[in-house]
């Protein structure tokens, strides 16, 4: 089984394609198996590594303290456990954060970097929404019911008001046979609301591409922009969708990823 140890767990992975080493990083309460409409695209051109963050999918979910710097350092321990020296790196929402403090703690393993639906640090709105989602899972409400309360955040509206393919998605994310657990959720809630690079960031030095989506509610653009703005050099690519943006759009979001991965580094 693809399992390495990493620092105090076990990490899950999977790997798919060959070529440069890409890494792809989930965000709060979900796992690998949401870039399946990634993995397939991104596989002609890269070695896709998929994995579970801590408290997530098959990786383990201890119930302690977790921060996002800790968790930058679990994709280190899984990269060396993988022999992987450099990767390019994609951070989704909780992910980019994690991109971020990787790309400031070891710069010279990322090659490329790319931030999607993320921030250096939540704004006021963001940090009450978070809040409100802990509020939710410390609650009895079914999982069903938790799913739903967060859809509105996730999705644009064009998906909500597709009656089907709103119920496909509920279903699907209530049916995931390794659904995360309360506990583990709150503590990848509470390492984002301990997270701040915002005067950190212009430390990076990577070549950055910075995505947002236009509809997205959950970390609204001017976050994006704001982060794209902070780190020099950085590219600003704003997309249709909310903030599963990659979901609900992927073939915009796939392309946008390969072509920004596949231009040359200035030497």
């Amino acid at each position: 089984m693809p399992y390495v140890p990493t620092r105090d767990i076990i990490t899950y992975y999977e790997e798919a394609g060959s070529g440069r080493p890409l890494v792809l990083i989930r965000g709060l309460g979900s796992d690998l198996q949401a870039w399946s409409l990634q993995v397939p695209e991104l596989a002609k051109h890269f070695r896709v590594i998929t994995y579970d963050n801590r408290g997530a999918g098959r990786t383990g979910a201890p119930d302690k303290p977790y921060t996002i710097a800790g968790m930058a350092d679990d994709l280190a321990a899984l990269l060396d456990g993988l022999d992987i020296p450099t990767a390019c790196i994609l951070g989704y929402s909780m992910g980019g954060m994690i991109a971020q403090e990787f790309a400031l703690k070891y710069p010279s393993r990322v090659e490329k970097l790319i931030l999607l639906g993320t921030s250096a640090g939540l704004d006021g709105y963001s940090r009450e929404v978070i809040r409100n989602f802990v509020s939710v899972r410390r609650s009895n409400m079914s999982r069903e019911q938790v799913v739903r309360q967060q859809a509105p955040f996730i999705y644009s509206a064009e998906l909500l008001d597709d009656e089907a393919r709103y119920e496909r998605a509920i279903q699907a994310t209530v049916s995931n046979p390794y659904a995360q657990q309360d506990h583990a959720f709150i503590r990848q809630a509470e390492a984002i609301l301990g997270f701040n690079a915002a005067a950190r960031v212009s430390g990076i030095k990577t070549a950055t591409l910075v995505v947002t989506n236009k509809d997205d509610i959950l970390v609204p653009p001017r976050n994006g922009e704001a982060l794209a703005k902070a780190i020099p050099g950085a590219t600003l690519v704003s997309l249709d969708a909310g903030h599963a943006g990659c979901v609900e759009y992927p073939n915009e979001h796939n392309a946008a990823f390969v072509d920004f991965l596949s231009v040359a580094v200035p030497a």
